[in-house]
């Protein structure tokens, strides 16, 4: 039986009703420009593979990872590991990568209500280049794309909450799943909430209205944040897993004197990032990020001076705008200072807020709108470097350290009475503390400012576990046998020197620092 013209179904009516001409457009607007961004900053990532760090034992995924995500409360990323295979496929985590990022940038513009061309593609340049993700994808590439999820529900739980009534449900659902995730996109949601909350201000809006509003965000966010703490207690005691690194949060208490100095040290950490000359992009980004909170600056000024604006809404929008700094770098807050800059997304919000301010404020002309979006172009663009200087740094490391790794198993089996993936070979030290074989680049000297892991000029760690499960050797690792104590090791030289591997007590010992 036909449906006769119009008697269709309701959905594909609103579809059509909602899929507009120029929704059709930006969303291919939107597509295109993260794509192309992503390529233009990782792309080099997604086509070639130089597993580090943690990545060195989880290109494929370890049988018994369930236990380890459920313990530090990821619970949700077994599942969705489901959807990609056993492997950490680059080029498939690039695609899922953008897709995830694609729809993440769709919903920040609907959020914040971007309407022009270069808005659009600002917006999808600066959040697919956010240098938190370009550290993950040189760290841990194999949850690339499964911080991009978590990011997309942190965002889609706050579209959810803006829009009210029964949509608050989902929108709960979605932060919890995302905290089940990654954890440090909470503070995206909650950034999000008070750049929204300062747009009811900025827009004249009854000061109760968006006080609130404020309210019910924080409320929302909070139960989001209990309902998923619930959930991963009863997986815990479900599967009979115990809890970890829940000390290194605020969890663990501390009280008002300790929360008040984790605040004032993120607060000025945040400031001191903004004008930190002494990273891999030098002294061009805090002369941008000068200028960017010039024109924030000037916009705040003429909001507070529009006298047709209420006084109460006024006031409340200034000290939200100093709770800015608090909020973008909560990370540090929330796990007391031991947040690294893999959890710091939220800290380049500011260049949201010069976008929403230069599409919203018509009054600031042409010369101010060029000059943010020249500024921003200009951090696209230090982004994209940045990323490129990063795994070019990484693909070198591991080249090193593969013909440095082919070297250590000649001389190991070299020792009279060694017999492959039967002998025993313990390591003492570690590769990254070895002064002859961890010497620094000076092209890349700039990199040992950001994190830890970029002063080390070895591809991981731990050298056993890039032998065992990157190179496929058959290795007879002793983990268990402490050496390093033994007289006859103490004495022994560091590898590369001719003492350096030998046989102890029938054990083959590498001694690497």
């Amino acid at each position: 039986m036909e449906l006769r013209r119009g008697t269709d179904c309701p959905v594909s009516g609103w579809l059509r009703e909602y899929w507009t001409p120029e929704r059709k457009q930006t969303a291919w607007l939107v597509l295109c420009a993260t794509a192309v961004c992503s390529f233009a900053a990782h792309g080099f990532l997604f086509s070639n593979e130089f597993f580090s760090h943690d990545s060195i034992s989880y290109f494929t995924y370890a049988t018994g990872s369930f236990s380890f995500y459920t313990s530090i409360g990821r619970f949700v990323i077994p599942v969705y590991e489901l959807l990609k295979g056993d492997a950490a496929a680059p080029w498939l985590i690039g695609l899922l990568f953008i897709f995830w990022m694609s729809l993440t940038a769709w919903l920040v513009i609907h959020l914040l209500k971007i309407r022009t061309a270069g808005g659009i593609l600002l917006t999808c340049g600066l959040l697919c280049t956010n240098l938190a993700l370009t550290l993950t994808g040189a760290t841990y590439v194999y949850c690339m794309d499964e911080y991009a999820f978590a990011l997309l529900l942190a965002v889609t739980a706050v579209c959810c909450f803006h829009r009210g009534r029964w949509w608050v449900l989902p929108g709960l659902g979605a932060l919890m799943i995302s905290l089940a995730v990654y954890q440090a996109y909470f503070t995206v949601a909650a950034s999000l909430c008070l750049i929204l909350v300062m747009v009811r201000l900025r827009d004249n809006e009854a000061l109760s209205g968006a006080v609130l509003a404020g309210v019910r965000y924080l409320a929302l966010l909070a139960a989001g944040f209990m309902a998923y703490y619930g959930v991963w207690t009863l997986v815990c005691a479900v599967t009979g897993v115990a809890k970890r690194r829940v000390e290194e949060s605020l969890l663990a208490g501390g009280g008002l004197g300790k929360l008040l100095g984790l605040v004032q040290d993120a607060n000025v950490d945040y400031v001191k990032g903004l004008f930190d000359a002494g990273g891999v992009l030098g002294w061009w980004m805090p002369v941008v990020h000068g200028l960017l909170l010039a024109l924030l600056g000037w916009y705040l000024l003429r909001t507070l001076m529009d006298k047709q604006r209420h006084i109460g809404n006024k006031a409340l929008l200034l000290v939200l705008v100093c709770l800015i700094p608090t909020a973008f770098n909560s990370s540090a807050i929330l796990l007391e200072g031991s947040a690294t800059q893999l959890m710091t997304f939220a800290n380049e919000l500011m260049y949201l807020l010069v976008l929403l301010c230069r599409e919203h404020e018509e009054r600031q002309g042409a010369p101010l709108r060029t000059a943010a979006a020249v500024l921003l172009c200009c951090v696209l663009w230090q982004h994209v470097v940045y990323a490129n200087q990063v795994y070019l740094k990484k693909e070198l490391d591991k080249t090193a350290t593969v013909a440095l790794s082919a070297r250590i198993i000649d001389r190991i089996e070299l020792l009279e009475g060694y017999v492959p993936g039967e002998t025993p070979v313990a390591f003492v030290g570690r590769l990254d503390r070895n002064d002859y074989l961890n010497r620094g680049r000076d092209e890349f000297k700039a990199l040992d400012k950001t994190v830890g892991l970029w002063s080390d000029y070895s591809a991981t760690y731990n050298l056993g576990r890039y032998l065992t499960d990157y190179l496929n050797y058959p290795l007879a690792w002793d983990t268990e046998t402490d050496f390093s104590q033994m007289p006859e090791v103490q004495v022994m030289p560091a590898f590369p020197d001719a003492g350096g591997i030998r046989m102890v007590d029938g054990t083959v010992v590498v001694k690497l620092s």
